[in-house]
């Protein structure tokens, strides 16, 4: 038996597979990719799963319940704090940029996770 931490995780790497590619079959988990962009992708999805979790640290949400359409603000209850601790967190683990004209449109989580992969393919 694994610790909170890691059930959490496991739970956590589902709702992102299903955040980031919906018809994600759960029969290949830890199929990695094949082509040559596997080095990007894997970037963009690590830095996915930091701003997943960074959320999932400030809200309180079953990461089997997120969806990419829950607004940050009405759904999540985030506040201009919470939001930015997100972004704080996300630059640092992510090692990207984003600024505050970027966040200011963030509707959704979607708005947010895309967001962070766009910030990794444009660094």
């Amino acid at each position: 038996m694994g610790s909170i931490a890691d059930l959490l995780g496991d739970q956590l790497r589902a709702g992102l597979a299903q955040l980031v590619d919906p018809d994600t079959s759960d029969d290949a988990p830890g199929a990695a990719p094949a082509s040559s962009e596997s080095r990007v992708d894997t970037a963009q999805d690590r830095a996915r799963e930091a701003a997943m979790e960074a959320v999932l640290d400030e809200v309180e949400l079953d990461p089997a319940d997120a969806r990419g359409e829950l607004t940050l603000r009405g759904d999540l209850d985030m506040d201009d704090v919470s939001l930015y601790a997100v972004v704080a967190r996300v630059e640092r683990e992510a090692k990207v940029t984003l600024t505050d004209a970027a966040v200011e449109e963030w509707v959704t989580l979607a708005d947010l996770l895309d967001a962070v992969t766009d910030a990794v393919s444009n660094h």
